[in-house]
This record gives structure tokens, sequence and C-alpha cells, in this order.
């Protein structure tokens, strides 16, 4: 999943399309579903997304607004936070796609006890119970699309990707596929 929003995010920059505006700071809201790919674990998310302007050295890069992001279950499963940074291009229409990536922390189980007994509860319910993660330093992927109500406000839809690909880790990496809906408000507009 993670080469797929990779790949849409180089389209999206191949085909030229104009950088959205970042004036000021941008505050989301959101809910999620939680746990799409596997359904181990349910319950929906609130996210909080704090954006921010581009700082000119990010200009070579394509001008990406720095971000910090937290996702919360509601059934106390796996949470997790992150920052990176997020592109977003002007579709035109008052539609903006976005592109996000970085790194995330999650609470979450890295792995069941190996050493444990094929019947252990403990292994049993952590096993059909919980997204093992196989670390909890993870990538943070994003595809958003959102459509400008207003100069201050936007609602949008979007998927996300937490998983350590191989790469932060090596071994389990059940990882979390997350999508829902935010509402966003723009500062300084």
């Amino acid at each position: 999943m993670t080469r797929l929003m990779t790949a849409a995010a180089a389209a999206a920059l191949l085909t030229g399309m104009a950088h959205a505006e970042d004036e000021g700071i941008e505050f989301r809201f959101g809910v999620t579903a939680h746990d799409l790919a596997d359904h181990v674990e349910d319950g929906p998310n609130i996210t909080l997304e704090m954006l921010f302007e581009s700082p000119d050295f990010l200009e070579p890069i394509w001008a990406p607004r720095p971000f910090v992001y937290g996702s919360f279950n509601t059934n106390s499963l796996t949470n997790f936070g992150a920052v990176g940074l997020a592109w977003d291009w002007d579709l035109g229409g008052n539609w903006d796609i976005e592109y996000t990536f970085g790194l995330s922390y999650n609470d979450g189980v890295k792995d069941i006890d190996q050493n444990s007994p094929p019947g252990d509860p403990e292994r049993i319910r952590l096993a059909t119970t919980r997204a093992l993660m196989g670390n909890h330093i993870l990538f943070y992927n994003g595809l958003g699309l959102d459509y400008d109500l207003s100069d201050n406000w936007s609602v949008g839809a979007y998927y996300e990707h937490i998983s350590h690909g191989q790469i932060l880790a090596s071994g389990r990496n059940q990882a979390l596929d997350n999508a829902g809906i935010r509402l966003s408000y723009r500062f300084g507009r």
C-alpha cells in the first residue's frame, strides 16, 4: 500500500499540478475507521492534526507543510502520533489532493511472546484482538482529498497507513490501515 501511495504522489508531481496555497496554520479534526486491512482491532479513532506553513528551506522539495498528528482509539486499543511533511496540490474547482509522509509512534503490541505455549490464553487473546505492530516506531503515509467550503473551512476524506516496511524493524508487521473524514480550519487567511 505504501508503494501505491508513493506512486500517487509521484503522479501528482509529474502532472504539474499547482501547489495549493499554504497560508498560516491549519487545524483538523477527524474520525477514522480503524484497522481496515486485518479487522483485528476495532472501534473508531478520533484524530487531531496541526499543519504549519512551509518553511523556505523546503521550497526545493515542492514546499511541503510540517504536520503533527494524533490518532486515538475509542476502544483503548492502538493509539499513535505522527510527525512529518504534507504535500498538497490544487486540483481546481475547490478540490485539493494531499500526500503525507513521516514517522509515527504507537502504543500497540509489538508481538506475542514466541516462548509462550500455543494454548496460552494471553497469547491467544493478543493474536485475536490486537494488531501486532512489530515496532513502536513506524512509517506514516497518508492520502487525502479535500473540498474547500470557504477560504477557511474544508472537508475531506483520507486514508492512512502505518508500518515499518521491514526497514525500521524486521519480523512482525501487521500494520494499521485507517480511513475517515475530516474537517479543517485554516488560520491566517
